[in-house]
């Protein structure tokens, strides 16, 4: 391998001498101006566009205020919360209403301090039986 490497070494000195003594031949400068103009005649043409200020895009409403509470992680604990809310309101657990009225020194449950007012189907339900012991 060495000796394939040695054989071509003076014949690639000789053709780099020979590159070396040859006059670079210029373009004419009529050529060079002729082409520096119509460089600069393209250039002229490269002139960036004023940026007009574009109008943020629009965010749909509901987009808005789902990434105000936090996305839909925060959306999805908000509607278990409601849901444990709405479940807890109609069917308390007894402890609660006993819990309650303790709390507010009330002995006769939460319809007699106004928090059940006793009207419509589901206070019905909740004051059952409170207001029979009387007669």
């Amino acid at each position: 391998m060495a000796d394939e490497k040695d054989a071509f070494d003076p014949f690639l000195d000789e053709l780099f001498a020979e590159a070396s003594e040859r006059d670079a031949h210029g373009a004419s400068p009529d050529l060079l101006a002729r082409v520096l103009g119509d460089a600069e005649a393209v250039q002229e043409g490269f002139v960036a566009p004023v940026a007009r200020p574009s109008a943020p895009p629009r965010v749909p409403f509901w987009q808005s205020v789902l990434d105000a509470i936090g996305g839909w992680p925060a959306a999805a604990g908000l509607a278990a919360a409601g849901v444990a809310g709405v479940w807890i309101g109609v069917a308390p657990p007894e402890a609660l209403e006993f819990d309650m009225a303790t709390m507010l020194g009330v002995d006769d449950g939460l319809a007699s301090i106004g928090l059940v007012d006793g009207s419509g189907f589901f206070g019905d339900a909740l004051l059952d039986g409170i207001g029979e012991s009387e007669g």
